[in-house]
């Protein structure tokens, strides 16, 4: 499919409304969107916006599942040159109150049926609006339709001499991704970056007017840039539900005839195992596509039955979209192993640790380079010129082979990130966590290869008091999300060390993988 490149993924809100205003953008529980209504709710959002104070450069955050108004707050605050703040409603109130506190955002938005002390805790010391959808709680928020038609003073002109000063180099979002040292950092998505990589992904995959699942959080990139921003640039139609239901999900596709998933295997594999599976009229479906993580073999033997086109792709936050994807023709036995190859609208390479090319077969760091990747993290210069060097190139942290034929094959990571269920885990964080419980002396935690979750983690801990598996589970569930909780709690009397003294994280991984 052929779409025009424009400057800014705002810009496609207008784009569509003045050719296809009829067609269908938005569906949820909140209803349907055509792309007339949507330009309507977000002009109106934008000048809400604008009323409140926002301005350039300013962020606005949101807690929500994904659904219809979360897409219309973060296109009306992009437009604007605002930048959204995805929240994950489950983030624990300590890792909300992380987040916030480091955006410090103009106004808050609550999406969702949340617990007055929870956005009571966010909002503490804080001179921000709340607005929150299902309606006012006195002294701390007000609900969504009043802040929206406190913009109604707001003229057309203001609002379009706002839009006017967006550089397509702005970033649009901020995707809060952990390091090794454990603390979550904003990575800032360009406007550029999401139109570019979403006209490259319709070009991949999308036919005229797709119509594609979105039950990923909004706050991950795979949410609002593989399937929300990319459909919108392709004028297709979103299709939200809240939460992840495999039985739902295929209701959905019958529903709604979607022509694409777009999901991580964890959640194919849950698809494939129910009644709907074999009960459901799957026909409409065009590609079924996953990512986050390798799909194992007999998966894809059991989609390939639907007769869908089956792909998958390489990203991640900071790249904003895919750079790699794998051919219609490509056999099911390669698509098992391979990432695809490098889309030739990128420049990627892979690089020896002594900053030499790889040769074929040999593994090197996959480096990403263009306008399109992260503008950097927010207000951490040193994490930004860890990740991005001089000459301008992404540091992945991923290690890759390019095999027979340019396919791209991941082989482990430089960092000691894994990816569980399609979410990115960082260890530091979960040790962090740990070692707050006063019977913890020690933590180190691994991931380890998950035939279900693609890889879950292992911790490893040592106590100076008595403690219990079950203790230390209740313990980070209360201050973790559940996908970053280790599935296995091991106690230990002492941890192999390096010469150095550090952890010996790689015999830790042997130990667990045993």
């Amino acid at each position: 499919m052929s779409v025009p490149r424009l400057p800014r993924v705002t810009d496609y809100v207008d784009h569509w409304a003045e050719r296809h205003p009829g067609r269908e953008a938005l569906a949820g529980e909140g209803g349907r969107w055509t792309y007339a209504r949507l330009r309507d709710d977000v002009d109106r959002c934008a000048a809400a916006l604008l009323a409140a104070g926002v301005r350039r450069g300013d962020r606005v955050a949101l807690i929500g599942d994904p659904q219809p108004e979360c897409f219309v707050v973060f296109l009306a605050t992009a437009s604007i040159g605002g930048i959204w703040v995805g929240l994950n409603p489950k983030y624990t109130t300590a890792e909300l109150t992380h987040v916030v506190a480091d955006s410090e955002p103009a106004v808050l938005f609550s999406m969702i049926d949340q617990e007055e002390s929870r956005l009571a805790a966010l909002a503490a010391g804080r001179s921000m609006p709340v607005v929150t959808r299902a309606g006012e709680i006195p002294g701390l928020s007000v609900s969504y339709k009043s802040f929206v038609d406190a913009g109604a003073g707001v003229s057309g002109e203001t609002l379009a001499a706002a839009r006017r000063e967006v550089e397509p180099a702005d970033p649009a979002a901020m995707i809060y991704t952990s390091g090794s040292t454990g603390r979550p950092k904003g990575a800032l998505v360009p406007h550029h970056g999401l139109a570019y990589c979403g006209v490259v992904q319709a070009g991949r995959w999308y036919g005229e007017a797709p119509r594609k699942l979105c039950d990923l959080p909004l706050n991950h990139i795979g949410g609002l840039g593989d399937i929300s921003t990319s459909v919108l640039v392709a004028g297709g139609t979103i299709v939200y539900l809240p939460r992840f239901d495999a039985a739902g999900a295929l209701r959905t596709v019958e529903r709604e005839r979607l022509t694409h998933l777009y999901c991580i295997p964890t959640q194919l594999l849950a698809m494939v195992a129910t009644p709907e599976w074999r009960e459901r009229d799957l026909s409409s479906l065009e590609h079924i596509i996953w990512g986050g993580a390798a799909a194992p073999l007999s998966l894809l033997k059991i989609l390939s039955k639907t007769g869908a086109k089956l792909a998958t792709s390489y990203s991640l936050t900071e790249s904003t979209g895919s750079v790699t994807y794998t051919d219609p023709d490509d056999s099911l036995e390669t698509m098992s192993w391979s990432v695809g190859r490098v889309d030739p609208h990128y420049e990627v390479t892979l690089r020896r640790a002594d900053g030499l090319p790889s040769a074929p077969g040999e593994a090197g760091e996959l480096l990403i380079r263009g306008d399109f990747i992260t503008r950097g993290y927010f207000r951490d210069p040193v994490a930004t010129r860890a990740a991005i060097d001089e000459d301008g190139w992404l540091h992945t942290g991923d290690l890759a082979t390019e095999e027979r034929g340019g396919h791209i094959r991941l082989v482990g990571r430089l960092k000691e990130m894994f990816k569980s269920g399609g979410y990115n885990v960082y260890p530091r964080e979960i040790e962090i966590a740990l070692e707050e419980h006063p019977a913890v002396a020690l933590a180190a935690v691994v991931g380890v290869p998950d035939e279900r979750w693609g890889e879950v983690g292992h911790a490893f801990v040592v106590a100076r008091a008595p403690v219990t598996e079950a203790e230390l589970r209740e313990h980070a569930r209360a201050r973790l999300a559940n996908y970053k909780v280790p599935k296995v709690f091991r106690l230990e009397t002492e941890l192999p060390k390096l010469a150095v003294g550090k952890v010996d994280k790689v015999r830790l991984r042997r130990l667990a993988a045993s």
